[in-house]
């Protein structure tokens, strides 16, 4: 299996902007009803776990081998895990190392490509998942700031008679007001019909107001902040009204790296 994700990481490349993805699930948000009102119980039943391990600042996350360790104690209990700011510079590839060590299949969304002494580097987040994945896509809204867009299937919270639920997700980091400004086509891409995408990622802490009112500005999409301790990033949530943030849970990785659980369910009436 290790090798066939170091071939599918090698495939798929930093800086990979891949059409066709292809949304078709057991029990996934296409078979389920979307409504507005989100005001009905928690089914957890239907609900799915997405782990963002960051250290919500601007810096590259580094304590790989904590990492690694978390992701593999947490087993078949992480259906999509998310690594803010695996950073990649000459030599150094973090991220093809955690999905080796791992043992799952990765995607890398790109925040922006920097001058790093006389070569580059790259800025960006590493997505791990359990499955072989041949699509993927992804949308510029800046030169500084694009937006990963894969349909991961995920095992349901509840694991008895658990279910598979493929979850539309995308990520993303918003650093600049300027980033924000630029948003609104690409964010309407990813909740559009043919996506039904739920969008997690970070934005600075002083600008969570600017992404709400971008990302409300479009119909039928609900903004949500991750109820977490103050940083100098926040974690938000974006998609169609029917799909709910229920709830976050933030453990300790190691130094300041945490893992914010996030707890979210589709198709809510």
């Amino acid at each position: 299996m290790k090798k066939n994700i170091l071939y599918t990481f090698a495939a798929l490349g930093f800086c990979s902007v891949l059409a066709g993805s292809c949304i078709a699930e057991d029990l996934g948000v296409g078979n389920i009803k979307q409504e507005e009102n989100a005001n009905s119980d928690w089914n957890k039943t239907r609900s799915v776990e997405v782990h963002f391990l960051s250290a919500l600042n601007d810096a590259n996350i580094g304590e790989t081998d904590a990492i690694v360790n978390h992701i593999n104690a947490l087993g078949e209990d992480c259906s999509i895990g998310v690594i803010d700011r695996v950073d990649v510079s000459g030599g150094s590839n973090m991220a093809t190392h955690i999905s080796f060590a791992t043992s799952r299949f990765p995607g890398y969304a790109l925040n922006k490509v920097v001058k790093n002494g006389n070569g580059i580097a790259t800025e960006g987040s590493l997505i791990l998942y359990n499955h072989k994945n041949n699509a993927e896509e992804g949308f510029k809204v800046s030169n500084d700031c694009f937006i990963k867009f894969i349909s991961i299937m995920c095992k349901s919270m509840v694991k008895e008679n658990q279910k598979d639920i493929l979850v539309p997700f995308a990520t993303a980091r918003f650093s600049s007001k300027e980033q924000i400004n630029a948003a609104k086509s690409a964010l309407g891409t990813v909740v559009d019909s043919r996506h039904n995408g739920v969008l997690i990622g970070t934005v600075k802490s002083n600008l969570v107001e600017d992404l709400k009112r971008v990302a409300e500005s479009i119909s039928n999409v609900k903004f949500s902040q991750a109820d977490i301790a103050a940083g100098e990033y926040a974690i938000f949530m974006v998609a169609d009204k029917s799909w709910v943030l229920r709830e976050t849970t933030t453990n300790s990785v190691s130094g300041n790296v945490k893992d914010y659980c996030l707890a979210i369910e589709p198709g809510v009436e």
